[in-house]
């Protein structure tokens, strides 16, 4: 490592991010839009019950959650320059409010609710793009450590919000009062807010297209690698209770709750993670987390009995859970300013990889036992590992200034 290189990663070492009302009421803003996906998905087999749909059609809710996310993603940039950042995250809690309160009109239709998942999508990812924008342009140099904290928050309410809607569903209120939590939280948000939105970005503060150039050809490294990162995740979290029945036969029952082991190591990887990026380095810390993730994997992929595959599902949700906060933080680090139109890159990538790498994954079971379409997983993780290897990004931001097409 050359000197300067080693002076940059001094540099960034113990930097701890701002917990100013700004900062927090993003965090928030995030929390409440992850009560809604988390407790959507918790959800889904019920509301396939009382529509009497196949899995098929079921499964068209996630193809509308990431088909409005995708577009939602795509469109935030344009966006934040016309109305500032401020005023559309503003919009966009009110627009993913609406969709939530039309998915929970009792006896809707399969069109309404896919509808509905599309709605709360489009605006939900338009929050999610302008929180990671404002975390990097507001915190800087510690907005792998911010990330990071935001994005353990996220898994904490992804372990809580199932449990509150098995709660909900076995009280009288039923599981709709269990996703309505998020409406709730998004006008308490709101009302926190205030009316000081220009802290959070105005009008033309954007740097478009047409004024920086196109998104250098690192960001596109390195959105590809977060990339795979995610379809690997999903694999393991949509397929994860089928391939646990199947391996070491545990009931669907104990196969859903031992899905938690995963669950509960991304989060606990994440809530003591922020307080690690602060003493290594952003990219090294990412080579660790994904080899870390990929050997527990294969150990869980070999384990023969229910104790060990569930602990290797653990080690494998810890290793990999700094991924996703990294991943994104080296994306806007590496995108010369050009943030918001990266992390709108970011959640379009992300969101078509939610819908593609599960796909895939189910299309190979179609043909081999689960527990061979599985490799698919550490496949995805293997090249997500060698572009961070192969194409790293400068640890200092004020290095990723670079020109398009560097």
């Amino acid at each position: 490592m050359s000197t300067v290189e080693s002076h940059h990663e001094h540099q960034h070492l113990h930097l701890r991010p701002l917990h100013d009302r700004a900062t927090l009421i993003v965090f928030a803003s995030l929390a409440a839009w992850s009560w809604f996906i988390y407790s959507f998905g918790a959800s889904l087999g019920i509301l396939r019950d009382e529509q009497g749909t196949s899995t098929m059609i079921g499964g068209l809710h996630g193809t509308a959650l990431a088909l409005g996310g995708v577009l939602g993603a795509i469109a935030t940039p344009r966006l934040n320059q016309r109305f500032g950042r401020g005023h559309v995250m503003r919009i966009a809690a009110a627009g993913a409010v609406v969709g939530i309160l039309i998915f929970t009109i009792p006896g809707l239709t399969v069109v309404g609710t896919l509808a509905a998942a599309f709605i709360a999508c489009f605006f939900g990812n338009i929050i999610v793009v302008c929180v990671n924008s404002f975390i990097v342009m507001h915190q800087g140099a510690a907005s792998a450590p911010a990330i990071t904290e935001s994005t353990a928050l996220a898994a904490l309410i992804g372990v809580i919000a199932p449990v509150f809607l098995g709660i909900a569903i076995g009280s009288v209120v039923g599981w709709r009062a269990g996703i309505l939590v998020a409406v709730v939280a998004f006008v308490a948000v709101e009302i926190w807010r205030g009316r000081n939105l220009a802290v959070f970005g105005e009008p033309g503060q954007v740097l478009t297209r047409k004024a920086s150039g196109a998104l250098p050809r690192l960001t596109y490294w390195a959105l590809v690698s977060n990339m795979c990162y995610i379809g690997a995740e999903f694999c393991m979290s949509l397929w994860g209770v089928d391939l646990l029945r199947e391996q070491v036969g545990l009931s669907v029952a104990g196969a859903a709750a031992g899905l938690g082991a995963l669950t509960g190591g991304i989060f606990v990887g994440r809530a003591f993670g922020a307080g690690i990026t602060r003493a290594v380095p952003a990219e090294r810390l990412l080579k660790i987390s994904a080899a870390v993730g990929i050997a527990a994997f294969f150990v869980m992929w070999f384990a023969t009995s229910a104790p060990v595959m569930l602990a290797a599902f653990f080690v494998t949700g810890l290793g990999i859970s700094l991924q996703w906060p990294l991943g994104m933080a080296r994306i806007l680090r590496s995108c010369g300013g050009r943030t918001d139109r990266a992390a709108g890159a970011a959640m379009a990538f992300g969101t078509a990889a939610i819908g593609a790498g599960p796909f895939v994954l189910g299309a190979l079971a179609e043909r081999m036992p689960i527990h061979e379409a599985f490799l698919i997983v550490p496949v995805l993780l293997c090249i997500s590992l060698g572009i961070v290897m192969f194409r790293p990004v400068p640890q200092d931001v004020t290095e990723a200034a670079v020109p398009a097409g560097v």
